[in-house]
């Protein structure tokens, strides 16, 4: 086990193992390459992205599937060929999430998707060739608000 600093929550333990290469790093991030997944305990299905190199770099991100009735991941080739992904690998897509002051407004980033190879600890920030989706995707419906859960 190792120690980094996290912005939500000061020093806490990793396996090193576990830390994820970005192939491709998050747009507007370049240089950042290492991150950690890290469950957010009071919230589930919400996690930290957490960058191993800038302590106060961390993005909330969330499964789409959770959110959005049908979500279909579409990228070129070249985004799945940054991957690696052999038959037996397991891939995780998620979605950056914009959190405004009223939390009711939440948004998530449909176009530029997190894709993570879990099997070999690589991620790209795709570039989602599905046209359905735009980058300010509300998060809750009426009927999902956190009020109504």
């Amino acid at each position: 086990m190792e120690t980094i600093k996290t912005k939500a929550y000061g020093e806490i333990q990793v396996d090193p193992a576990s830390q994820i290469t970005f192939k491709r790093e998050i747009l507007g991030f370049e240089g950042l390459t290492k991150y950690y997944l890290i469950e957010m305990g009071d919230l589930p299905n919400f996690y930290w992205l957490q960058s191993a190199e800038e302590p106060e770099l961390a993005f909330v991100v969330v499964n789409p599937r959770l959110f959005v009735e049908n979500y279909k991941l579409v990228m070129d080739e070249i985004d799945w060929g940054l991957l690696e992904i052999s038959e037996n690998d397991e891939v995780i897509d998620l979605a950056i999430v914009n959190i405004p002051e009223n939390i009711h407004n939440m948004t998530m980033n449909l176009l530029g998707p997190i894709v993570i190879n879990a099997t070999k600890r690589i991620a790209i920030q795709g570039i989602s060739m599905n046209n359905a989706y735009g980058t300010k995707v509300p998060l809750f419906t009426k009927e999902l608000s956190p009020t109504n859960t």
